[in-house]
């Protein structure tokens, strides 16, 4: 006979709902911010991993490094800039007296960089100003940054001195171009554009971008010669593309994890 039959239904149906509820909590996790749940997963990570160094007493040194990892991760996983910032604010604070220039300066620069990412370009601008050497990959930013802000003086000597390191660097040619577009003077734009192509010949990437100046001013059979040309050093060439709008509003915030 058997005895304890209401006993193992009584046991199967707690196992039963206990899985229902960790499932319901799951994809509850999975459907409820943010939505980079690796990004997540790693955030607690890095928490934990800090926990553990303050319960052994090393923290001090490392600190700085946890708030700034931490600044990358809510970058990431939220658009509220308020969280990531306040990390990156942490991390300059808490820098040890015997920390390097140079490693308050690289902290300056990841902040002028969170603060691309999210948009805040003024303060984008100042952090960068405040991180040493402007480096050459970072020129245009700090060009664009400075058109942002209206200072256009500064803006364009930075986009010449793009061209002064690379005679024809797509980046010093496009820099101008836009800056001279911004303050309504698209003809200046077009003799830039003619001078980029005249340097290298064989970039199909001028001639989108002429072509788009030409139609700005009214030049629709310009722009199709021009287009045409563009296609056919590269059919599947995007008229969509810009470097400047990839620089000032970028999609991937390029900071690796220290």
């Amino acid at each position: 006979m058997i005895t304890n039959f209401k006993k193992q239904s009584r046991k199967d149906d707690v196992i039963l709902l206990t899985w229902v509820v960790m499932i319901f909590l799951i994809v509850a996790w999975f459907v409820t911010p943010p939505g980079n749940k690796f990004m997540q997963i790693c955030f607690w990570g890095n928490n934990t991993k800090f926990f553990f160094a303050k319960l052994i007493g090393s923290s001090k040194s490392t600190e700085y490094v946890f708030h700034r990892n931490n600044a990358v991760y809510l970058a990431r996983m939220y658009p509220n800039k308020h969280a990531a910032l306040k990390e990156m604010d942490k991390a300059i604070v808490s820098l040890p007296s015997y920390a390097s220039k140079q490693e308050l300066e690289a902290l300056y620069k990841d902040r002028a960089e969170i603060k691309l990412y999210l948009g805040d370009h003024k303060g984008a601008l100042s952090d960068f100003m405040n991180s040493g050497t402007i480096g050459f990959n970072d020129t245009l930013k700090v060009a664009l940054l400075f058109k942002q802000v209206g200072n256009y003086k500064q803006a364009l000597s930075y986009c010449n001195s793009i061209l002064e390191r690379e005679s024809s660097a797509y980046s010093g040619f496009a820099c101008l171009a836009d800056i001279y577009q911004s303050v309504g003077r698209p003809d200046i734009a077009l003799n830039i554009w003619n001078l980029a192509i005249d340097r290298n010949k064989n970039n199909p990437r001028p001639y989108v971008d002429r072509a788009l100046v030409k139609k700005s001013m009214g030049d629709l059979s310009g722009y199709d010669a021009d287009i045409q040309i563009a296609r056919d050093f590269s059919p599947s060439i995007s008229t969509e593309e810009s470097l400047i709008k990839d620089t000032l509003y970028p999609k991937v915030l390029n900071l690796s994890i220290r």
